[in-house]
């Protein structure tokens, strides 16, 4: 992957973007997506959606959200802790020790998350994750006046963890879940852009908001977007470290390539087309059989309007909701090159009925 283009993952990732409070992303988002689409606009919900060809047919709509993880500041105590509700789905045995970057008006301001010592705790206490409730921000204030000078109640913090690079292509990060689906959709957008004359479909790139608490945007801009086809990119769990049992999870490795979803949401010939695209491009795919819901956007897209023909492309993803998220780039440059294909083998004759 060119490296100059990995600049703009390193880029959205370090720009916070709290479900609900993805205003500062999407508008780095949509002055990259300027240069490569027709059209660029904001939703009332704040999903940034992008088209490229707009008058084509079909309707193709690509998607991956654009928020991450993160926490409101609800109280401030005399001492000038922070005390915090989660922002999406966390292990709070992940989070003590953690870093944290808090968005006030004049700034970021640097913080801790605190938890009683170990040596303090009983054993019993030893042996159990903490309560979310047992922890808070520090921020080194000198007490509640300080501390509410600098930080309004109501802002957002998100761990402070960004993009560093590890053996061969492999990363890691917070929020890789879902800004590495976003650069991967980017990437395809641009090389659509190059390939304009051989593209038929209209390609409506939408950056999502609020799916990490309940795919809202995904719902709402699929409503506005009315395609006949889409495709959600997410990351996915992988079964290639300790603790993962493939039999429960299958077979999903970093460095594996992209993860195609099979299964009730997943419009059978919209797989095969994928599939197909994927053969053709060379490249190893993984599949990921998926029995009831997918738990991504592909979800509440399936059944917009009077149905839409929906599949999930996933990066392959370690330790999912911590602040070390690691993929690799090689799997987010083919899950690009798929994408491509795939929509430049789209016409008015593709037929997605089962």
């Amino acid at each position: 992957m060119d490296t100059s283009r990995v600049a703009f993952l390193e880029r959205i990732i370090s720009t916070p973007s709290p479900s609900g409070f993805e205003q500062s992303v999407q508008q780095v988002i949509r002055e990259e997506l300027k240069q490569f689409t027709d059209e660029v606009r904001t939703d009332v919900h704040g999903n940034v959606i992008a088209a490229l060809n707009p008058a084509g047919s079909p309707r193709v709509m690509l998607t991956a959200h654009s928020d991450e993880l993160g926490f409101l500041i609800r109280y401030i105590d005399e001492q000038g802790f922070l005390y915090f509700a989660t922002i999406g789905g966390f292990d709070p045995s992940t989070l003590p020790g953690n870093r944290v970057l808090v968005q006030t008006p004049t700034g970021p301001i640097p913080g801790v998350i605190g938890r009683t010592p170990v040596h303090l705790l009983d054993a019993e206490e030893r042996s159990k994750a903490p309560k979310l409730t047992e922890l808070w921000i520090d921020i080194g204030a000198s007490g509640q006046e300080e501390a509410k000078k600098l930080v309004p109640l109501g802002s957002v913090a998100t761990r402070a963890a960004t993009l560093e690079h590890l053996q061969g292509d492999v990363v890691t990060s917070r929020a890789l879940d879902d800004k590495a689906s976003v650069f991967a959709l980017t990437e395809t957008m641009r090389r659509l852009h190059e390939q304009r004359a051989a593209l038929k479909a209209g390609v409506f790139f939408v950056s999502a908001v609020q799916e990490e608490v309940g795919s809202r945007g995904a719902q709402t801009a699929a409503y506005s977007v009315d395609p006949l086809i889409a495709v959600a990119v997410d990351v996915t769990f992988t079964s290639d470290h300790p603790g993962v049992s493939k039999t429960k999870l299958g077979d999903v490795r970093v460095n594996g390539g992209p993860v195609l979803s099979i299964g009730g949401n997943i419009n059978p010939r919209v797989y095969q087309l994928l599939v197909k695209a994927a053969d053709e491009a060379g490249l190893s795919w993984q599949i990921d059989p998926q029995a009831a819901a997918t738990w991504t956007d592909t979800d509440v897209i399936q059944v917009a309007r009077g149905g839409v023909a929906t599949a999930l492309v996933s990066i392959p993803c370690r330790y999912l909701h911590t602040g070390s998220e690691i993929a690799s780039l090689k799997d987010i440059d083919e899950v690009s090159t798929l994408l491509t294909r795939f929509v430049l083998s789209i016409d008015q004759e593709t037929n997605v009925i089962p």
